[in-house]
């Protein structure tokens, strides 16, 4: 994995049901910083839930327990300061596949997992490490009240609850997405600003009035171009915008109607991800760094049925990714 944010997924009899919230991940050293999110989990108040940092082998998940979590509310929310010591066999975060969270017990239907793919899960399958000596190992959790600090770094935060941020719902699989720091500029005439954004209107317009604002899209008047393209076509963009490839809003739309929007205007190129307005999707689609949302390109495409939807909301989710132009 690598650093950035995944969503959570709640699954039941080893099946994906839903998605409860995201862990977002940062890297400081050889410490990570866990921001765990989640609502709707079904545990019992004060529950004690396992959280295991866990890679693949073969068809086995090798994991440790690296902390243990407590649910208030049916609502996990928590920063948490975790050495990459603790995870199996002291491996990198680079060497993780995924995290996953579970009741106490070898027994459990329900648990909850961040991946950075897709894969059949089994979790009667996850395995402690085992030593050189053939032994099994011991979880690396530190006892109740126990100080991290020295192992964590010194500059880290005591895990502290933080607001949740609402996630859509039914998205696709997880994939990881590296952040890239680029120079964005101002949003194509054509797209509205995302609504409920950090970044966005200022704090003292009232919901009503972002959602009302975001929804009054322009229609400039010069000639833009704009074709489908394939996820595999992210390689013809600019270097620095290829891990868009693996990025989870993205991987979200094009899963859900099988192909990506580029478009042209003013010399500048737009990448749109397919998906339908919403107040909530749009908070997720900033995070996600698709923070513009336009409607006009979804009648310029020819789309076959399973590539659209008959909603009036339906639209793009943009990013400008540089300059060029559509041949």
């Amino acid at each position: 994995m690598n650093p950035g944010i995944f969503y959570l997924y709640e699954y039941e009899n080893n099946r994906r049901r839903r998605n409860v919230g995201f862990i977002k991940i940062s890297r400081r050293y050889q410490t990570c910083i866990l921001q765990i999110h989640a609502r709707g989990v079904s545990a019992g108040n004060g529950a004690p839930l396992e959280l295991y940092a866990f890679y693949r082998d073969g068809d086995a998940m090798t994991g440790t327990q690296i902390a243990t979590l407590t649910c208030f509310g049916k609502t996990v929310s928590v920063r948490l300061p975790v050495s990459e010591r603790s995870f199996p066999e002291g491996r990198p975060l680079s060497e993780m596949d995924g995290f996953l969270i579970k009741l106490p017990g070898e027994k459990t239907a329900v648990f909850w997992m961040a991946s950075a793919f897709f894969f059949p899960v089994d979790i009667g399958m996850l395995r402690p490490p085992v030593s050189p000596e053939g032994e099994t190992e011991e979880p690396a959790v530190p006892a109740p009240g126990s100080d991290r600090t020295e192992e964590a770094g010194s500059d880290m935060e005591e895990a502290v609850p933080e607001e949740s941020a609402p996630v859509p719902e039914n998205i696709a699989p997880e994939v990881p997405e590296q952040n890239e720091e680029s120079e964005e500029p101002e949003a194509p005439s054509s797209a509205l600003d995302g609504a409920e954004t950090p970044s966005g209107l200022s704090e003292d317009i009232s919901s009503q009035e972002k959602d009302a604002v975001s929804r009054n899209c322009c229609s400039p008047d010069e000639k833009k171009k704009a074709r489908k393209i394939q996820r595999s076509n992210i390689s013809i963009l600019p270097r620095r915008f290829w891990s868009l490839a693996n990025n989870s809003f993205l991987l979200h739309g094009y899963h859900n109607y099988n192909h990506l929007l580029l478009a042209e205007e003013a010399g500048r190129l737009w990448l749109g991800v397919p998906g339908i307005y919403d107040p909530r999707e749009a908070r997720a689609a900033d995070l996600f760094g698709f923070p513009q949302f336009t409607r006009e390109y979804a009648a310029q495409l020819d789309l076959e049925p399973e590539e659209r939807s008959d909603s009036d909301d339906f639209g793009y989710w943009c990013r400008c990714v540089g300059t060029g132009r559509i041949e």
